[in-house]
């Protein structure tokens, strides 16, 4: 970073230089080296970010028990998607200030952002407990519940953040869509009820109401508020479809062909846009329009379906795959998996089971290959970098592998097999101290694992 405050008198000897040097290198000045066209290329932005990424971890080694540092450096690595490292940061950050609200929220959105979510959940939990009048922590406890399809619990989250805020609109939003999701109508509209009563410029609250009495047969009221969408946020395709779709239920199929016409030609409207467009020309008389669009609705439907079902025929072959593969049946396990690869070739779960085979097969760079092909589909899949551990550890590489298992452990810290293979490469690299505690935790998570409790007793027993 302080490489950059220099810069500009750099900038200025360089030119004196230019300027006062005479030509023909008299000096013996390597007048070529400053040619535009052979200067070295601008950093990028990665580069850039990279060095203050080193210069977080140096001012760290300086401030060990700054967890402002650390959380800083937290951000930075998530956005930057190094997940695992931002969880890292996260953890030692909670360590030094384990009750602080805000590194809590951080660490259980980046668990929800490796897909975590028991972790994610344990964590808010204890946050609600230390802070239980935080609105932000009961409003992520109730995102958390709704995307984990447990509606009354994220209805009690955002109940109990409404007593403390109750003016706040996203909690209120929040509470009617759990309702919706929930399938409890009658209430989620009560709730959108009062927040049109203190906003009447709420356009999500008019969306969910808009569909609430279209679903009901309420069309009027339906049509007012879905109109209302629309003209507030004319970009908005699922307000435009909801709006067209009422009108063609009053008959006013001119008007709705028009709203999802002008989306045409490009391809703004999923399957639900032109089943309506072509229910639209159908009522207003247009024959052919209407046969056209259906055929577009129909293509896309027949595509929609294929891709559904290819992408479950993919999943039962690579659980037929590992049956077979238990059988040590593993040619026919081969085949099986490409044929679910050739149904749908992001199944990651699918390489992650070539890769077992290959590995088995001792066919490494096989192996190696497949599981790198699973980790660019699902970077964060603690299966999937446990392979790569493995794999690493086999070819000797034991300090990619040990890098490949810590970030299993932190993106599941309740991997007890990770540790487990983190204690064996820590004893093949000497370290008898780091080796025991990797055991410990091991041991600790399943306590009834026999191996896990010899390797405890082994590496606690002092060398000869």
């Amino acid at each position: 970073m302080r490489n950059v405050s220099y810069r500009p008198f750099l900038i200025a000897v360089f030119f004196l230089l230019a300027v006062t040097i005479p030509a023909g290198n008299a000096v013996g000045f390597d007048t070529h080296r400053f040619n535009p066209d052979k200067r070295p290329p601008a950093r990028t932005n990665q580069e850039v970010d990279d060095e203050i990424i080193r210069t977080y971890r140096r001012d760290i080694a300086a401030r060990p028990r700054d967890a402002g540092l650390r959380i800083e450096l937290a951000k930075l690595l998530a956005g930057r998607g190094l997940l695992p490292e931002a969880l890292e940061a996260y953890q030692q950050a909670m360590a030094l200030e384990p009750g602080a609200e805000n590194i809590q929220l951080g660490l259980a959105e980046m668990y929800r952002q490796v897909h975590n979510d028991d972790e994610a959940r344990k964590v808010l939990q204890t946050a609600r407990r230390q802070h239980p009048q935080s609105v932000e922590v009961l409003r992520a406890m109730g995102s958390l519940e709704v995307d984990a399809q447990a509606y009354d619990a994220a209805i009690n989250a955002f109940q109990d953040a409404l007593q403390v805020s109750p003016s706040d609109e996203s909690l209120k939003h929040g509470l009617a869509a759990a309702y919706l999701k929930k399938g409890d109508s009658e209430v989620a509209l009560r709730e959108l009820n009062i927040v049109l009563r203190q906003n009447e410029n709420d356009g999500l609250a008019r969306f969910l109401r808009a569909g609430i009495y279209a679903d009901a047969g309420d069309n009027e009221k339906a049509l007012n508020d879905a109109e209302k969408v629309v003209a507030a946020k004319p970009d908005y395709m699922p307000g435009r479809i909801l709006d067209a779709k009422i009108l063609v239920r009053l008959k006013e199929c001119q008007k709705a062909a028009e709203i999802l016409r002008s989306t045409r030609p490009s391809p703004a409207l999923d399957g639900d846009g032109l089943f309506v467009l072509a229910s639209a020309y159908e009522c207003a008389g247009e024959k052919d329009l209407a046969a056209g669009v259906r055929r577009e609705f129909e293509a896309a439907s027949r595509a929609e379906h294929e891709i559904t079902e290819n992408r479950v025929q993919s999943l039962h072959l690579v659980e037929e795959a590992n049956a077979l593969a238990m059988q040590n049946k593993l040619k026919e396990a081969q085949a099986l998996l490409q044929e679910a690869l050739t149904k749908n070739a992001g199944n990651a779960f699918a390489y992650s089971q070539q890769a077992k085979i290959y590995f088995s097969l001792e066919q490494m760079p096989e192996a190696r290959a497949a599981i790198e092909k699973a980790l660019q589909l699902q970077p964060y899949q603690p299966d999937f970098l446990y392979v790569r551990g493995v794999i690493e550890e086999k070819e000797g590489n034991l300090d990619a592998a040990l890098a490949a298992l810590r970030a299993v452990t932190l993106v599941n810290p309740r991997e007890a097999d990770a540790y487990f293979e983190i204690g064996k490469i820590c004893l093949r690299k000497n370290d008898r101290a780091q080796a025991l505690d990797a055991f410990k935790k091991a041991a600790e998570l399943e306590p009834d694992e026999k191996d896990y409790r010899e390797a405890v007793g082994s590496a606690s027993e002092t060398r000869p």
